[in-house]
């Protein structure tokens, strides 16, 4: 099996016998916009610097890799049903990017795969996930909704740390254990309630939540005397 490369004005494909297998990577500066026709795989690594503002993701694809679109101009994206992983840091810092749908079929979204994403202002959670990873959300300043599905068992660390504009989170009674700062720094968080579920509370996980005034843990108890 030959593999070669070709590059169009914006992106470098791999080539498998002449059929665009992946993206690999692209260069610095993307220029408008990029539609991506047919590949499993979208991999890019060093768009820190690039302006793409809009991406076009297909049905064929299945996995967003690491770092995927790191620092783009995005301000929404679509992902198509048929995506099951997002890596991590793969929407790091995309400082435009408003809105995000992800499907029911992702399984796994990496860790800070939407760490900085300033315009973010709602998310929801497809129930085919059970874990919140850590950093998933952190310094998403402008998030205001979160919807959390009953099958998710777990809140990574700082899975929303600094989310400042957080004004309240319903945690549903499927999660067992909240991470260390899982909500460290949402200075606007006025109430939480935790679920008779939860077994476990990390260190500092509503640190400097400067707003709280309401917390109510239904599995508490009094102390034996």
């Amino acid at each position: 099996m030959k593999n070669n490369k070709i590059k169009d004005k914006r992106v470098v494909f791999k080539l498998v016998d002449g059929v665009a297998e992946s993206i690999y990577s692209v260069f610095d500066v993307f220029e408008a916009a990029v539609s991506v026709t047919s590949c499993p795989e979208i991999t890019y690594r060093n768009g820190r610097y690039n302006s793409l503002a809009d991406v076009t993701i297909p049905n064929s694809v299945t996995s967003i890799g690491n770092y995927a679109f790191r620092g783009c101009k995005l301000t929404s994206v679509t992902i198509p049903d048929s995506v099951t992983y997002i890596g991590e840091n793969a929407f790091e810092s995309c400082t435009s990017l408003a809105s995000v749908t992800i499907p029911n079929g992702v399984t796994t979204i990496g860790d800070a795969a939407f760490e900085g994403c300033w315009a973010l202002t709602s998310v929801t959670i497809p129930e085919s996930m059970t874990t919140i990873g850590p950093g998933v959300f952190y310094g998403c300043r402008a998030l205001t909704s979160v919807t959390i599905p009953n099958t998710v068992t777990s809140i990574g660390y700082s899975a929303f740390d600094s989310c400042t504009s957080l004004a309240s989170i319903t945690i549903p009674d499927s999660v067992t254990s909240i991470g260390d700062g899982a909500f460290c720094f949402c200075t606007s968080l006025e109430s939480v309630t935790i679920p008779s579920s939860v077994t476990s509370i990390g260190d500092m996980a509503f640190s400097r939540c400067e707003a709280l005034t309401s917390m109510r843990c239904m599995n508490w108890s009094r102390p034996s005397t």
